[in-house]
């Protein structure tokens, strides 16, 4: 790319791209709930869309980049270098919002944070709590481990910090070979940079206990915890 014309073009796309994705999410999401189809198509859908922004703005910063990739690369290491924790929170967030289940009216239950979901943020969420309204950014979540309870179905969904030196495929194979999993509820495997830690959100089949399904992964050597911090 040697011309600001071209990134201007770039961006043009990028952006007509996103137009048109959330025509067609808005649209079958219509689609969908007059035919009452199931919740994960929907699901699939708005993850579709979530995940688009960030690959869009990288695509767009890759094109900056290619301007002049000295000068524009520096200058981009440095935004990153300032804005490192909001990227932490807008990162775990992403994964977070995935979750069909964080919506409004949701209880979510962390740390000594209880409250429901009022607004979703792309860096974090206002709980309404016993003493009013409080913004918690998503590392927040990352660090103290997090409960939803949806407000519709009294489904819960955990979020557990696993330890082990199986890789991430390995590790997914020994969670799906037990039969507490709830089928059709998603179950998301997030694996940490250089620690071998992964953070899981599962929902398990109506009647299981948690401490059945934590049992399992300890007869297979896999530790779990509720924050990342395991030597604590």
């Amino acid at each position: 790319m040697n011309y600001w014309n071209d990134l201007y073009v770039l961006i043009l796309i990028v952006f007509a791209i996103y137009f048109f994705l959330s025509l067609c999410f808005f649209g079958f999401t219509r689609y969908l709930k007059k035919r009452r189809i199931s919740d994960r198509y929907l699901a699939l859908l708005n993850k579709i869309r979530l995940f688009y922004k960030p690959l869009a703005w990288l695509v767009i910063i890759g094109g900056f980049i290619a301007l002049d990739p000295v000068t524009h690369g520096l200058i981009i290491v440095l935004v990153a270098g300032f804005a490192y924790k909001q990227l932490g929170n807008y990162i775990s967030g992403l994964f977070i919002r995935a979750s069909p289940m964080v919506v409004t009216d949701t209880l979510v239950k962390a740390g000594k944070i209880h409250g429901r979901i009022n607004r979703i943020g792309s860096l974090g969420m206002v709980l309404g709590t016993d003493q009013g309204e409080r913004w918690v950014w998503y590392n927040f979540f990352d660090k103290t481990g997090f409960t939803l309870i949806s407000n519709q179905t009294n489904v819960l969904q955990r979020a557990l910090y696993l330890k082990t030196d199986l890789s991430k495929e390995a590790l997914l194979d020994l969670v799906f070979n037990h039969p507490i999993l709830a089928l059709g509820k998603p179950t998301n495997l997030k694996e940490l940079p250089n620690k071998q830690i992964f953070l899981m959100h599962y929902t398990l089949v109506k009647g299981a206990r948690h401490e059945d399904f934590i049992n399992y992964l300890h007869d297979h050597k896999v530790m779990t915890n509720s924050t990342e911090n395991f030597d604590a």
